[in-house]
């Protein structure tokens, strides 16, 4: 099968392939963490669809693997480059988002939203009969982005949607979007990755050692391109952060403004570093409990060992909570500066009450 190395997901995918190919469902919802491989999932079940070989689960693409799903420009149609493979002619053309059945559309760049002139022109794509496939598809990348006019918009198509059209609308948070919207689309959850699956994919697509890959999974957090970012030497910020913790105590606004718009300018900059805070605070907190080698999986970072011994327990389920909720309202639309801004004043206050004398 060509998503054998599918991580996590390939009992998931197995269902909706069956699903589809029994007609019973004509709007999916695909929502969780980004990064886990909610639209690669949603590629295939395009593919088992179209493919002119075998279709269904033995379609001939494959495309976690694929040279044709390469850099492109997001929400475009067409490909920069399309490479030689022994592919079908159909899931040649879906990998490069030229067939004349699939639509594809998500941000744009320096967009904030999905934008209305997008959803009208895949609406107006829907409502025209296949060319060449037993059924349209279409999937919408960065779901939540969707403003209220492109939802209202959508609506329309989702509450009577052509019998030839199936829609995915794949999003990280499912709840920013109307609930009259969600209410249309059959919701499929998918979960973060485990550590262990992390650590394997990195081995294998990665050829990394399995002590290193075992590290960048836990930084990774659950998503497999985060871990595969990782793994090419894109690394988060953790040392700098676990420093910032560290001098909470000390920030006044000036500092929190500059860490601000260094490390949460945009929403996916702060969605990932209010994540990976998180994830640091409960190595600390599990190291303060005595967990055993807690926090030997966060790669060993500098800087851990030193919180453990300077911040109370207090201080760290008060920072950590901080960050959970700063992630929480960016996942929301909130203004991620300001939310960064809030959070170390925040936790400056709180250590300078003496929540942060170590106990």
């Amino acid at each position: 099968m060509p998503l054998n190395n599918l991580v996590g997901h390939r009992e998931l995918f197995d269902r909706l392939c069956r699903e589809l190919q029994r007609g019973r469902s004509q709007g999916y919802l695909l929502w969780g963490p980004r990064g886990v491989g909610k639209e690669l999932v949603a590629q295939a079940l395009v593919l088992s669809m179209f493919c002119e070989r075998k279709g269904g689960l033995e379609f001939c693409c494959t495309p976690d693997q694929c040279p044709n799903r390469g850099d492109r420009t997001a929400g475009g149609r067409g490909a920069k480059t399309v490479a030689q493979c022994d592919c079908c002619a159909a899931c040649v053309q879906v990998g490069a988002r030229l067939h004349p059945d699939f639509d594809y559309i998500g941000l744009l760049p320096r967009r904030s939203f999905v934008l209305i002139e997008q959803v009208r022109e895949l609406i107006a794509h829907l409502g025209v009969k296949p060319s060449r496939a037993p059924v349209r598809m279409a999937i919408i990348d960065d779901a939540e982005t969707l403003n209220l006019p492109a939802q209202n918009a959508l609506l329309k198509t989702l509450e009577e949607p052509p019998g030839h059209a199936v829609i995915f609308l794949i999003a990280d948070n499912a709840n920013v979007l109307l609930d009259t919207v969600r209410s249309r689309l059959r919701p499929v959850h998918f979960p973060a990755l485990a550590v262990a699956d992390l650590a394997a994919l990195l081995q294998r697509k990665a050829g990394i050692e399995p002590e290193r890959a075992a590290a960048l999974a836990r930084l990774a957090r659950g998503s497999a391109a985060r871990a595969l970012a990782l793994a090419n030497e894109e690394e988060p910020p953790a040392a700098e952060l676990l420093q910032a913790i560290k001098q909470a105590g000390r920030m006044d606004f000036v500092k929190a403004r500059h860490l601000a718009e260094r490390l949460f300018a945009t929403r996916e900059q702060a969605t990932e570093n209010f994540e990976l805070m998180a994830r640091l605070l409960q190595d600390v907190l599990a190291a303060k409990l005595g967990a055993a080698n807690a926090h030997r999986g966060a790669g060993e970072i500098p800087g851990i060992a030193e919180l453990v011994d300077a911040l109370s327990l207090e201080s760290i389920l008060i920072m950590l909570e901080l960050a959970l909720r700063a992630a929480a309202a960016v996942e929301a639309m909130a203004n991620p500066r300001l939310q960064a801004e809030g959070l170390w004043m925040a936790a400056g206050d709180a250590l300078r009450s003496g929540k942060g004398e170590r106990t």
